[in-house]
């Protein structure tokens, strides 16, 4: 299943950044005010202002689509527990995908993520509103474009920013009373000098990427792609990637796949990524969406892969192979829900839903 996660999860965060949300201010830092709390609904816990002395806050950032936010669920229930009386977290749920429709419209999904996580999440869970108040004016307020991350608070005051990997030290010492914070202001202020220079690096790149795709300028965008590839080597196979969608959707499919036959080569590891971008373009020739699906397959796939395998099918209303697929995917399914690599990331519901779909599918053989 996470095969995705590396491509994908990353082309998102990265192209989210780049596309706009960038643009909120970088006024927040360690020892500032914090912010007011905003939300859309209280998803698990008792709501709470916080505004108790010397309580602290936890707030950590999080997404459905975020592998690494998943697999830090169970070790910040670890510290809800440890500390309990003495410290709240709080899962902030931002950055969901909800293409053109208003941010609570996911509510539904994150609220049944959230239920079926049981004690993963053993924590209070709030998530962000239509104006995504806490994803800009906490998150990319203080410079924080990646998740997770986590903004912990005491007395009204912004006591540490970082990832949850790194939390237990401060944590335990903020709850002690021996936390510096002065000293912590310090490093903290070297630590975003410098990711403050990446990231005006990054956001220019992708800038530049972005803008010839959309300009459908495919010279521009080359060089472009290029020259990001030069100061950053890593990205390569993320800017490629805009350029196989570019391709796609402003010029021909057969372009695109000749381009992706070469990218493949260097980065063989986006082909789940440029199989997905395929899938989610409607008109497309058959031949398309065969080879989308013959990329999906190439690989060993897990219960999720094996269901967008079947919408490709049914993209060229070839019922009976979709069928097939998602009969594969609840066999998938099953064995993954007793494996302790997809905990969090499969649920009883989502089997449920597999085979409510074959029967939806079968319908229209």
């Amino acid at each position: 299943m996470i095969n995705i996660k590396k491509s994908i999860t990353f082309l998102l965060a990265v192209f989210i950044a780049a596309a706009g949300m960038a643009q909120e201010k970088k006024i927040l830092t360690v020892g500032d005010v914090a912010p007011e709390i905003q939300y859309s609904r209280w998803l698990k816990g008792t709501p709470f202002k916080p505004d108790q002395k010397d309580m602290v806050y936890v707030y950590e950032f999080w997404a459905t689509w975020c592998g690494p936010c998943i697999g830090a669920m169970p070790h910040l229930s670890e510290l809800a527990r440890k500390y309990k009386g003495k410290a709240k977290v709080v899962g902030v749920n931002v950055w969901e995908k909800t293409k053109d429709q208003p941010y609570e419209s996911a509510i539904p999904a994150v609220e049944k993520f959230v239920n079926g996580s049981g004690d993963r999440m053993d924590y209070n869970v709030i998530m962000d509103n239509n104006a995504q108040h806490m994803g800009n004016k906490w998150l990319l307020a203080a410079g924080q474009k990646g998740i997770p991350s986590t903004i912990v608070i005491k007395n009204g005051i912004i006591q540490w920013i970082g990832h949850p990997i790194k939390l237990d030290g401060p944590l335990d010492s903020l709850v002690n009373g021996t936390f510096d914070l002065e000293a912590f202001k310090k490093i903290y202020a070297k630590r975003q000098q410098a990711s403050s220079k990446q990231n005006e690096q990054m956001d220019r790149i992708f800038k530049a990427v972005k803008d010839a795709a959309d300009a459908g300028n495919f010279e521009l965008l080359a060089k472009s792609i290029e020259d990001g590839t030069k100061e950053i080597p890593y990205l390569k196979g993320a800017l490629q990637a805009r350029m196989f969608e570019a391709l796609l959707t402003k010029k021909t499919p057969q372009d695109a796949f000749a381009y992706a036959d070469g990218m493949l080569k260097e980065s063989p590891g986006f082909k789940t990524s440029l199989a997905m971008m395929v899938l989610e373009q409607k008109n497309l020739d058959k031949t398309s969406y065969t080879k989308a699906i013959e990329w999906l397959k190439s690989g060993t796939p897990n219960s999720m892969i094996l269901e967008k395998i079947a919408d490709g099918y049914v993209k060229i209303a070839d019922f009976k192979s979709a069928v097939a697929a998602m009969e594969q995917a609840v066999v998938k399914g099953e064995e993954e829900l007793k494996d302790e690599r997809y905990k969090g990331r499969i649920f009883d519901y989502t089997v449920e839903g597999y085979k409510t779909k074959i029967q939806d599918l079968k319908k229209r053989i």
